[in-house]
Parts: structure tokens; sequence; C-alpha cells
């Protein structure tokens, strides 16, 4: 879990439009384990999504990738959907920072295995 809170701080600026917010985080005594707490933000992909929300999956993703961070665990458990229809990626447990330009084929690779899992579900 430390890996992921040092992800949500890169990833500061675009907490609440395309990942959840980081609300608090810490550990227990003794320095063992971290704890985290993020805002929750909707439901995992349903059968159905819209062409819309495809795009916007895709564009929270490339909005990740602008900052280095290569996801490594898209599945549809880790994209939620709200009330509103406004799309988030979650859990970076997984996820690592990556010098874009040298791993262009990584983030590539990421953004197509997205694509093929939402055209999936879209209607």
């Amino acid at each position: 879990m430390q890996n992921e809170i040092k992800i949500y701080k890169v990833l500061t600026n675009i907490q609440g439009k395309y990942i959840p917010k980081l609300v608090c985080y810490g550990h227990y005594e003794g320095g063992m384990s971290f704890i985290i707490g993020t805002t929750l933000v909707g439901t995992t992909l349903g059968d159905h999504i819209t062409e819309q929300q495809k795009t916007k999956a895709i564009e929270a993703l490339k909005a990740i990738h602008d900052h280095g961070v290569l996801h490594n665990d898209v599945r549809k458990e880790n994209i939620l959907i709200n009330d509103n229809g406004n799309v988030h990626i979650i859990d970076f447990g997984m996820a690592s920072l990556e010098d874009l330009k040298k791993k262009r084929k990584s983030f590539n690779r990421e953004l197509l295995e997205l694509s093929r899992l939402l055209d999936y579900y879209t209607m």
C-alpha cells in the first residue's frame, strides 16, 4: 500500500476527476501495514456502457499515463461508474512510475488493453 499512496501523490491533480480522492492514509503501530481511505465513486462496469463512458475511461487512463504512471491492472473491477455516469479508475496497488518516452510501448499496450475491454461492454 505504500506504493499506492506514492502513486496517489503523483496523481494529486486528477483526483476526483479521473480517480477517487485520497482522503487519508497511514499505518498501524510498528509500521507493518498501511491503511488507505478514498472517496467512494461508483460501481464496477455493468453489462453495458455508453460510447461516451468508454471515451471518458480512455481519457482517464491517458491522464494517468501523462503523469508517468502505468496502472498494470486494467480490468473490469478497476473501472467505476458513478450515478452521474462519470468514470473513475481505481486500485493502484500494482501501478508503477515509468519514463513515458522510454516505455511508450507499455503505455500504448495498456491503452489498447483498456479499449478492447471497454469494447466488450459498449452499447
